[in-house]
């Protein structure tokens, strides 16, 4: 496992998701060649950065209700145990294994376990540092870096339905998602602010 490369990587200590300023995006086929794109609006997760960052970890936390689609009903129904069941698996969680640099000094690779539905399942998640500023309303104590992630999974892995056969043939839901992640990390854990401004499940 190779390191990444200081200059674009977090010092090492403790850097917090901030759920505000970062996009968790999903990406599914619906009645075999329509895309249907939501998000996951409440999330909360820690990267600790090691001294040498190939050591470093991520662990996040989705709340799993704060699925939006932009429409009521769909997402009252992916809320339901015909898919996400969300009232017996509330949370989806990624827990990091390791971190492998890429060829180019700015990329890399994530690797951990997913967790849908109370099953995990090992994906790897292909990442790029994107840059890093401070944060515009406290800028003399909070600094941000950005990343982009993408990956792919198969909802049948984790025994997310979907959604049945139709007449014409097919499922309701295909079972290949695309999982695109903008995210910023900041030094300042943002649970007082989100508090404050009323962000909370």
């Amino acid at each position: 496992m190779t390191s990444t490369p200081a200059e674009f990587s977090p010092g090492p200590g403790t850097w917090h998701l901030d759920p505000l300023h970062s996009s968790l995006i999903f990406v599914a086929h619906y009645l075999r060649f329509g895309r249907v794109q939501g998000t996951f609006g409440q999330a909360e997760g820690q990267v600790r950065v090691a001294e040498d960052p190939a050591r470093s970890s991520v662990s996040v936390a989705i709340d799993a209700t704060s699925v939006n689609t932009g429409v009521n009903a769909r997402d009252a129904h992916l809320r339901s145990p015909d898919f996400l069941d969300v009232r017996q698996h509330p949370q989806i969680r990624f827990t990091s294994t390791g971190l492998e640099q890429t060829r180019r000094h700015d990329s890399f690779r994530l690797r951990g376990d997913l967790e849908i539905r109370g099953r995990q399942v090992p994906v790897s998640l292909s990442s790029e540092w994107v840059g890093d500023a401070p944060d515009l309303g406290s800028p003399d104590d909070t600094h941000g870096h950005y990343f982009s992630a993408t990956t792919r999974i198969s909802l049948s892995d984790f025994g997310v339905g979907d959604g049945g056969s139709t007449p014409w043939g097919g499922r309701v839901v295909g079972d290949t998602v695309d999982i695109v992640l903008e995210v910023r990390l900041q030094n300042q854990d943002p649970a007082p602010f989100l508090k404050q401004i009323g962000h909370t499940p």
